[in-house]
């Protein structure tokens, strides 16, 4: 699989999220975490579509 390809999934997995507690606790950790890593210019879109590919990949 191609870096886009796993990055358009991700965004669309990001787009068809349901909003619950869970989900935006996810998401925020792995915002902060990431953020930490990269800059936040980075990490801020990437924490936000890993944190969308752990939830899509977790509920399957």
């Amino acid at each position: 699989m191609k870096i886009k390809d796993v990055l358009k999934k991700s965004f669309n997995d990001l787009l068809d999220l349901e909003l619950n507690w869970y989900n935006a606790a996810v998401l925020i950790v792995c915002v902060l975490v990431l953020s930490a890593i990269f800059t936040p210019l980075l990490g801020i879109p990437v924490g936000l579509l890993a944190g969308a590919y752990y939830l899509k990949n977790y509920k399957e």
